[in-house]
């Protein structure tokens, strides 16, 4: 039996996907996500606010979702707005602690989603942590204690708001098999 080549690409589509659907559906406004995903040596926190968590099982990694402050902020004042928050009570900048909760609640329900999604499709499940969210001044660069960042496949992929705010997702994954085992 022939192995089929490892890729990560297909669970990257997975949680672009899940983060776009699940952005817009609580801010009700559109996200664009970029047609390329970069392949790169390492995952990082990085921005004005980052959140990470960790998801092990079946398959395991870390998820970094990178904020720049303006498109944190944005999100947050969308959804606050749409759940119908009176406009005097939405924090006003990205430093406010409303707008890093929310940021983590947001990583929380995107990792969830995509548990979900990768369960349905592929059958294999992982555990979650709950998400750390952090304001960062300077960049941190994330790995697995049990992996060396070489063993990872690690992929970053751009989001761009309504309001062309940037914000990024950082995946450092395990490589996986993504064809079926028909046995």
């Amino acid at each position: 039996m022939k192995l089929p080549s490892t890729s990560t690409l297909d669970f990257v589509k997975i949680f672009a996907k899940a983060t776009k659907e699940l952005i817009q559906g609580s801010t009700g406004k559109q996200i664009h996500v970029s047609k390329t995903a970069l392949q790169i040596s390492g995952i990082q926190m990085s921005g004005d606010i980052g959140a990470f968590v960790t998801f092990n099982g079946d398959y395991s990694g870390i998820m970094v979702l990178n904020f720049d402050g303006a498109a944190a902020l944005e999100i947050v004042q969308d959804t606050l707005l749409r759940l119908g928050l009176p406009q005097e009570d939405v924090p006003t900048h990205f430093s406010n602690d409303e707008v890093r909760n929310n940021i983590g609640e947001v990583t929380n329900q995107v990792v969830g989603k995509c548990r979900t999604m990768v369960q349905d499709i592929y059958d294999l499940s992982a555990r979650a942590n709950i998400p750390a969210v952090v304001p960062i001044t300077v960049a941190v660069s994330l790995s697995m204690v049990a992996k060396e960042p070489t063993e990872l496949e690690c992929t970053r992929i751009a989001f761009t708001t309504a309001k062309r705010n940037k914000f990024f997702m950082e995946l450092a994954l395990e490589p996986i098999l993504t064809s079926p085992l028909d046995i």
